[in-house]
């Protein structure tokens, strides 16, 4: 079985790489499609077009797809635990494969301080997407930037905490793509995988026969 999963798309917002998405879900091949959060871009004021309308019909072609609901599509938030034909909605998604257990979030309920709190996104969002249709001023790219320069290892050790019987964790979110693979004090190994976005990146996870690869879409 193939998994591939995505994350932080933003459809409909001002910068998404709109034909490298829409040619990367027209050819890759997967029996399962993981969307990790942050797909449609619902906190700003999203524009809709008609390549939004066919990447859309590109997710949905008749293969399992399970919706991982973040913090800019928590819109979706009151449909977490249904299914809508093939599309199943979630807060978080596990599966095993093999003797390893993978565990699927978007990664927004790690946040510490006023960047976790809802109301204060809202707003931020807002004003970010005036900006970015006003100043043509790509706001995602330009913070995600600077969070590579601020990150630490620590941060990915204190989130794998929450998680001791999870062998592999994937997440979104933060927008910076990266695997890290270490052993435990008990002599597991363990992996952190960021999807990345599909903003300032274009990158992509892929599991297969339990096997997790980090990659980047090339056109």
């Amino acid at each position: 079985m193939k998994r591939v999963i995505i994350s932080d798309t933003h459809i409909g917002s001002r910068f998404y790489k709109s034909k490298e998405l829409l040619t990367f879900l027209s050819t890759v091949e997967f029996d399962q499609i993981i969307l990790a959060g942050d797909i449609i871009d619902f906190i700003k004021i999203p524009t809709f077009t008609e390549r939004c309308m066919e990447i859309l019909e590109a997710i949905g072609k008749n293969k399992e797809i399970i919706y991982v609901v973040g913090n800019h599509d928590e819109s979706l938030i009151g449909v977490i635990g249904r299914q809508f034909f093939n599309i199943k909605f979630v807060k978080k998604y596990e599966f095993q494969e093999g003797k390893r257990r993978f565990r699927i979030e978007h990664g927004d309920d790690y946040d510490k301080g006023m960047i976790h709190n809802r109301f204060f996104i809202k707003i931020l969002s807002v004003i970010q997407n005036m900006l970015e249709f006003t100043f043509n001023f790509d706001f995602t790219t330009w913070w995600t930037s600077i969070q590579i320069k601020r990150h630490k290892l620590r941060s990915i050790i204190h989130v794998l905490r929450h998680h001791p019987d999870i062998d592999v964790f994937i997440m979104g979110h933060t927008h910076i793509p990266e695997a890290v693979i270490w052993i435990d004090e008990d002599q597991n190994i363990k992996t952190y995988i960021n999807a990345g976005d599909w903003v300032t990146h274009q990158t992509y996870v892929t599991v297969v026969d339990g096997v997790s690869r980090l990659r980047k879409f090339e056109n």
